[in-house]
């Protein structure tokens, strides 16, 4: 097992427990509200990824993660970019 941070930037930190970087993602994903602040997993006081908060509507190009319509989304993680 591996121990992640899941920070949301909104004053919400969830510490996870989890087999690998994947299933800490999931959570993450589970978690994404619409907050316009960017979404970090870290190990170790070290950020591994990034989902960033893009405040425009996702077009044809983009790598979008979660959608909030017209309000924007965010990209997939910085890792898998």
């Amino acid at each position: 097992m591996e121990k992640f941070t899941i920070d949301y930037h909104t004053g919400v930190i969830q510490e996870v427990e989890v087999e690998d970087l994947q299933e800490a993602k999931r959570i993450a994903e589970d978690g994404m509200a619409y907050t316009q602040e960017n979404v970090t997993i870290e190990q170790d006081g070290e950020v591994i990824t990034t989902s960033y908060w893009c405040p425009v509507p996702a077009g044809d190009e983009d790598e979008v993660l979660r959608d909030f319509g017209d309000f924007g989304f965010y990209q997939v993680w910085s890792d898998e970019l």
